[in-house]
């Protein structure tokens, strides 16, 4: 399983994000938005600062971008992806917590909204990809997620299947096909 280990990179991250206040970004969101960018579209260290909505320091872009690449190499060599928080969409830890990590993700996914969804995805593969992902981080208010959110055996399903949702995702843009 690929984690980042790196602590020199990861405490560059996190040093100057605890400078930021409230508005910068939990390690956990982090963590999701670098796994967007390892398993999607990505186009060099200034997509952080555009998807974080502030500017970096280049130390702290050139920490992403490398803790980026380490993920995307770990993961194109078998590892599967784990993520710094409990699976579980229904436990809260305000910033730590499943849903924290999935608005990260989403923000690197929003960046390069058009690349993500393509007119070739007919059958809806990517939106039923980014679906766990939609759901437990909130952002949609979509009445019907509402009714899929309250079947909690479902939801915890589609919370523990992430790390196979997010290896289908880089098979499909970094893969032989993508």
């Amino acid at each position: 399983m690929t984690t980042i280990t790196n602590p020199q990179l990861k405490d560059t991250i996190t040093h100057h994000f605890a400078d930021q206040g409230e508005e910068a970004p939990s390690w956990v969101e982090t963590h999701g938005l670098l796994c967007a960018f390892a398993v999607g579209p990505y186009q060099g260290p200034a997509d952080f600062g555009e998807a974080l909505e502030m500017p970096l320091p280049e130390a702290v872009a050139a920490a992403l971008d490398e803790l980026r690449a380490r993920l995307l190499t770990d993961t194109l060599a078998g590892e599967r992806i784990t993520l710094p928080c409990l699976l579980d969409p229904y436990q809260e830890d305000d910033g730590n917590d499943l849903a924290s990590w999935c608005a990260g993700f989403l923000s690197g996914v929003f960046l390069h909204e058009q690349q993500w969804f393509t007119e070739d995805d007919e059958d809806d593969t990517m939106a039923n990809w980014l679906l766990p992902m939609i759901l437990i981080s909130g952002v949609d208010e979509d009445p019907e997620l509402d009714e899929v959110w309250r079947d909690e055996k479902l939801v915890r399903q589609m919370g523990r299947g992430i790390p196979d949702v997010l290896e289908e995702i880089l098979l499909h843009f970094q893969g032989p096909e993508g």
